[in-house]
């Protein structure tokens, strides 16, 4: 993947190396939440949030899949399994999410740098879903999400 450093910092330059790196991503979430969702206790407000975040993240990425397949583009395979540590309860769960959501705020910034268009909406309203979630797991608050 084609990337462009003036500071040290990777920006991803060319747009299907960076719809592929969003769908990577998508993938993630989808492991995470569903792996969530089934380790916390059933009925609790955290473990329904996980299950919001990975239909969502589901649907974004059955998107993103479709979106690349209509471009002539195959699209990334998720990887088998995912390293996500150890999750002993909430705190560890929303540890996850939050680094999940934060990684997506990248991911999908990266999109909005080299889109315009609808394909540029479509990634800021991503952007922006990744933000609020990030922030509705406990995150912090940032003005440039995905620039951290």
């Amino acid at each position: 993947m084609r990337r462009h450093s003036d500071h040290g910092d990777e920006v991803e330059t060319d747009p299907t190396d960076a719809w592929q790196n969003a769908l990577a991503g998508e993938h993630a979430a989808v492991y995470a939440y569903a792996l969530l969702a089934g380790r916390l206790p059933a009925g609790s407000a955290v473990q329904r949030q996980a299950a919001n975040a990975f239909v969502l993240h589901r649907k974004r990425r059955d998107e993103l899949m479709a979106r690349l397949v209509r471009d002539g583009q195959t699209p990334v395979e998720p990887d088998p399994a995912y390293e996500i540590g150890t999750i002993d309860g909430t705190a560890d769960a929303r540890r996850l999410a939050q680094s999940i959501e934060a990684g997506l705020c990248r991911s999908w910034l990266a999109v909005v740098g080299v889109t315009s268009g609808d394909d540029r909406a479509y990634a800021a309203a991503a952007l922006t879903e990744s933000a609020t979630s990030l922030l509705a797991w406990g995150g912090r608050p940032s003005a440039l999400p995905g620039t951290t």
